[in-house]
């Protein structure tokens, strides 16, 4: 009977991917939207568009005027100029401030004026003008103080619908001249603009004009490609700042968390190492007396041989020690052995080892010393043990045997341990309490 398979396990996206894929989607469509969402625009014509509407006119001329509404409803005029006339304007404005004249509307999220103007006549040019208050220079007494910008257009260019970038618009030299202000504020800005004028900017004596205003739009981004750009910069930046900061954040978390664990793991081979030097004393260390045991001895000993100097030994033994643990008990002869301890080491080279051999032996070995040094050390070790306060009780007194013998550079411990030996059992054969040399080197003498 077959048997079937469970499919193979798929791991689920993780969840900064999901998101990386949302972000890029979403910039994507945003790029997109951008693009193709239809544009934001502002009939101007329109009724109501406008706070009002008026034409230019020559000023008050005796007899019927040059500028004149043909259909106010089209924005329909005409303008009618004797050929002596001295004061030429045909046009319209259309007044874009509302209550407050010196607060227009602020046109920089809008690319493009599309205008279809009806223009019968002579004219080699019209002109689209803007004008921009600004509070810095412009005043509500005089009109021409607020920034004058316009587009020329050739009369022929007009025939039908046009669109005009309002990046094409320019000061014209005559603003700059006649009102002598620092360059930043010659450039064009359309932040504030508090009205639109059409005229014929030239050709007006002697000529009929007539002119229709049938469409005038602004059109532009619902927001503008550099602005969504900069956002989204903005928003990846922020995406990655918080990426960064929440891997940071755990990073951090992580490296307290190893360092607490470090932190235990050395404390832990602090207490370790601290317990291995308790059990390497305890492995080298006469627990009794507080010096060298035997394994002790053997490890300065090597040491020794393996430096260049010679070792002198001295080997010691206290005499009659069965005796006082027989009469005593061993609790006294244990006082003895901590003494003799004392004693002998208070008498030594910091440089010199002392170490409990067994029992009641015990070992002094001296690097560089002669045999005639190494003779007088021995007496005077001898001469304080004799003297040494072993009993309180002042029951007893304390001498030892002593054996002296040389290693020279390069020989064995060992051997010069054994002379020592020799020389220990010739001392305690001599009635104890005495020094005997090694005499079986031929170099005793010198190191």
């Amino acid at each position: 009977m077959a048997h079937l398979q469970s499919p193979p396990h798929v791991p689920h996206a993780t969840t900064p991917t999901r998101n990386l894929a949302a972000g890029i989607a979403l910039t994507v469509a945003l790029v997109l939207a951008q693009a193709w969402l239809p544009e934001r625009s502002i009939d101007l014509a329109a009724p109501g568009a406008v706070s009002n509407l008026f034409l230019i006119t020559a000023g008050d001329a005796p007899g019927e005027p040059p500028v004149q509404w043909v259909d106010f409803e089209r924005r329909r005029w005409v303008c009618r100029y004797p050929a002596n006339s001295p004061s030429q304007s045909c046009g319209i404005t259309l007044v874009l401030s509302g209550d407050d004249p010196a607060r227009g509307r602020n046109l920089s999220g809008f690319d493009n004026l599309e205008m279809d103007l009806a223009y019968q006549g002579s004219a080699a040019h019209l002109r689209v003008a803007l004008r921009n208050f600004d509070p810095r220079f412009s005043k509500l007494t005089d009109g021409n103080s607020s920034r004058m910008q316009s587009i020329n257009l050739r009369g022929r260019d007009v025939t039908g619908p046009v669109t005009l970038e309002l990046s094409e618009l320019t000061v014209p030299e005559w603003w700059i001249t006649q009102f002598d202000l620092p360059r930043e504020f010659n450039r064009p800005s359309v932040e504030n603009v508090t009205s639109l004028s059409i005229d014929v900017a030239d050709g007006l004596a002697g000529q009929n004009h007539e002119l229709e205003l049938r469409h005038l739009t602004l059109k532009g981004p619902w927001i503008a490609r550099d602005t969504l750009y900069l956002g989204l910069l903005c928003a990846w930046l922020l995406a990655a700042g918080t990426v960064v900061g929440r891997h940071w954040r755990a990073l951090r978390r992580s490296h307290l968390r190893q360092q607490r664990e470090i932190d235990a793991l050395t404390a832990r081979t602090r207490l370790l190492r601290v317990e291995q030097d308790k059990l390497r004393r305890l492995a080298t260390i006469d627990e009794l007396t507080g010096v060298l045991n035997r394994r002790g001895l053997e490890s300065a000993l090597e040491d020794f041989e393996a430096e260049s100097a010679g070792v002198a030994l001295v080997l010691l033994d206290i005499d009659h020690f069965k005796h006082i643990n027989d009469r005593w008990g061993h609790p006294v002869g244990d006082e003895v052995l901590r003494r003799m301890a004392a004693i002998v080491s208070a008498n030594l080279r910091t440089s010199d080892v002392i170490g409990r051999w067994g029992g009641e032996e015990f070992l002094v070995a001296c690097q560089g010393r002669h045999a005639d040094d190494a003779v007088r050390l021995a007496e005077k070790l001898r001469d304080a043990v004799q003297r040494g306060n072993f009993d309180a009780k002042g029951r007893f007194g304390i001498t030892a045997s002593f054996g002296v013998a040389l290693a020279p550079p390069g020989a064995s411990t060992h051997r010069a341990f054994k002379r020592a030996d020799a020389a220990l059992y010739r001392a305690k054969a001599a009635g104890r309490n005495r020094v005997e040399l090694d005499t079986t080197h031929d170099a005793v003498t010198t190191l």
